[in-house]
C-alpha cells in the first residue's frame, strides 16, 4: 500500500472511484442474470465513465483555474461537468424511453437501454458521495482541491 500512498490526491479519487464503480457493476449483474434486463448494466456502465470522468474535470478544472488565476475557468470546467451529468440522463432516457412527437417516432425504444436510466442514477449517485466526504474529510474547497490547502473557517 506504499505505492498508493505516493499517489496524488487525484489518482487516489480515480482509484477509488474505479472500485465504486467495479462493485456497482458487479452489483448491476443481478437483475441481468435474474430478470434479463441489461439496461441496469448498461446504464451503470455509462454513468460510471461520466463520474470518472467529472471527478478528473472537477480537480483538473481547478487546478488549471489556480494555475491561470481565472475563476472563469473553474466555471468553464463546472459547466462541463452538469453538461456531461445531463448527457448521461437524456442518452439513456432517449434510447430507453423513445421519443415521438405527432405520430412521428424520432428514435425507437431499445430494449436494452430499459431501466438504464436508474442505472444512470445508481452510478452518479455513490461517487458524487464519495468525492463529498473526501472533501469534507480534508476540509477541501473545490476552488483549492488541487492545491493541497485546507479551507479555514472565519
Amino acid at each position: 500500500m506504499k505505492w498508493f500512498k505516493n499517489l496524488g490526491e487525484l489518482y487516489k479519487m480515480l482509484i477509488l472511484s474505479g472500485v465504486v464503480a467495479v462493485v456497482l457493476l458487479l452489483l448491476s449483474l443481478i437483475p441481468l442474470f435474474v430478470f434479463s434486463q441489461p439496461g441496469w448494466l448498461i446504464g451503470v456502465a455509462i454513468g460510471s465513465v461520466i463520474e470518472v470522468a467529472n471527478i478528473t474535470l472537477l480537480y483538473k478544472g481547478s487546478e488549471f483555474a489556480a494555475k491561470k488565476m481565472k475563476p472563469a475557468l473553474f466555471l468553464l470546467a463546472y459547466f462541463a461537468r452538469m453538461t456531461l451529468f445531463a448527457l448521461g440522463f437524456v442518452l439513456t432516457a432517449l434510447l430507453g424511453f423513445g421519443f415521438k412527437y405527432g405520430g412521428t417516432v424520432y428514435v425507437e425504444v431499445v430494449p436494452a437501454f430499459i431501466n438504464s436510466l436508474w442505472g444512470v442514477l445508481i452510478a452518479y449517485t455513490p461517487l458524487q458521495l464519495v468525492v463529498i466526504i473526501v472533501m469534507l474529510v480534508n476540509k477541501k474547497s473545490p476552488f483549492n482541491m488541487s492545491e493541497g490547502k485546507e479551507v479555514k473557517n472565519g
